[in-house]
């Protein structure tokens, strides 16, 4: 009998760390994946970008008039004209493109607060890979 009891309770100690084991690995944070996203055929500024800017960028204290950051206002009246006066988008180029490599900068992201996810930051730069238009 006394090993039936020691061979019981090895059971229920092995079985608790098991347990144990598989909760802790269930409780680890995985790192979020942003969700696939699909792009529209043309992408408008109009629709598609200044709503990124207004939600995210032309705030107070960022790129938002009286002294908005990089005197780059962003702000729906002005915005479109804001980036090709300040050079930030080349249709050219549009890896090279300072409004993407901001969006994309791991050490200094734009927005400050975090970087945009993954699908907002490929439709700005299948727009500038349309050449930008002011649709």
């Amino acid at each position: 009998m006394r090993n039936n009891a020691n061979g019981a309770t090895g059971w229920a100690i092995g079985r608790a760390l098991e347990l144990l084991i598989l909760s802790l690995l269930l409780s680890c944070s995985k790192t979020p994946v942003d969700p696939p996203v699909t792009l529209p055929a043309t992408v408008s500024f109009q629709r598609d970008i200044q709503p990124i800017f207004s939600t995210n960028c032309s705030l107070s204290g960022c790129h938002l008039s009286p002294n908005p950051k990089g005197n780059v206002d962003l702000s729906a009246s002005v915005a479109y004209s804001q980036l090709w006066k300040h050079q930030l988008v080349d249709t050219l180029h549009p890896e090279q493109s300072v409004l993407y490599i901001q969006m994309n900068s791991v050490s200094d992201p734009m927005p400050p607060t975090g970087r945009l996810p993954a699908g907002t930051i490929a439709l700005v730069y299948k727009w500038i890979q349309q050449k930008a238009p002011n649709n």
